[in-house]
């Protein structure tokens, strides 16, 4: 009796799971924590100030009033940058039967919203300034390069007493630190050191859905450590660490992300999600950039 085998069938359905497996970054710190802003214009411009410095003000009875001179508010700017990503989706892929979807062009227009959402973080965290003509797009400035406070020791291992160093720089300029963002090596590392953590946080902050490790120091308090991916990327020669206060930081829409179809030039179904926006930092000393740390 001669034997059948799997290798000649001709009649076997395919063993296909109906489960697609996207392994998408889903962390958006800063989009899904920063306040939201405005933008009227794609120029976004606002002010900022400085007091006295303060010392021993004791005035004689009955003496006439002296005037010293005032400091002018300095204008700050950021430029909206457009984001957009576009898809196509032909109007056979949508007939066929397919696995994981019941219609390609409704995965495609979910799947590229995460991406905007992506590209909006990379934005906000390593966008360098440019105006843009008509063209080279504009782009908006990010977290990092609105810092002025800027350390950079190559060749020295961030310590605890390094990282309270750099928070007190910030509240030497008047403010405090409350939230880090470092590439997954030095969270760890600053997630190790001994000064007391708590997991007292916010229950308001959409963020704190996982594991957030709270730092505690003198001169920052409740201090929230986010692992970001966009912080130390591929290709840099370093280990950054950045420290902000969010309530310094916004995000200003001039257009918020929209999925639009687009107009159907073929046998195909074309869409876009498009959204302008730029990052307001209300004082560019409410932070650090801690850069060339091993």
């Amino acid at each position: 009796m001669a034997n059948t085998y799997t290798y000649d069938n001709n009649a076997m359905k395919e063993d296909l799971l109906d489960v697609i497996t996207n392994l998408d970054f889903k962390e958006t710190q800063l989009g899904s924590g920063l306040g939201q802003s405005s933008a009227s214009n794609i120029l976004h411009e606002w002010l900022t100030d400085t007091l006295k410095t303060p010392g021993v003000n004791a005035t004689v009875e009955g003496a006439d009033a002296t005037y010293a001179a005032r400091t002018n508010p300095q204008r700050l700017t950021n430029h909206c940058q457009i984001v957009t990503i576009d898809y196509s989706v032909s109007d056979s892929d949508r007939a066929v039967n397919s696995a994981g979807f019941e219609d390609r062009y409704t995965y495609e227009s979910m799947k590229a919203m995460k991406e905007w959402k992506q590209d909006q973080e990379f934005a906000l965290m390593r966008g360098t300034l440019a105006c843009g003509t008509g063209s080279a797009a504009r782009t908006l400035k990010g977290v990092k390069a609105f810092l002025a406070n800027t350390t950079a020791q190559s060749g020295v291992s961030l310590t605890e007493v390094i990282l309270n160093d750099y928070l007190q720089d910030v509240w030497d300029d008047g403010t405090e630190v409350n939230a880090i963002y470092a590439g997954m090596y030095m969270k760890r590392k600053i997630s190790g050191f001994t000064a007391g953590s708590t997991k007292n946080v916010d229950a308001t902050d959409r963020r704190l859905v996982n594991a957030v490790d709270i730092y505690q120091a003198d001169a920052a308090t409740n201090v929230k450590l986010f692992a970001h991916r966009y912080v130390t990327v591929s290709g840099d020669t370093n280990y950054d660490v950045v420290g902000i206060n969010e309530d310094f930081f916004k995000i200003a829409y001039l257009r918020k992300p929209t999925n639009r179809e687009l107009a159907k030039t073929g046998d195909a179904s074309n869409a876009q999600i498009v959204g302008e926006l730029t990052l307001e930092c209300l004082h560019n000393n409410a932070g650090f950039n801690a850069t060339a740390h091993l």
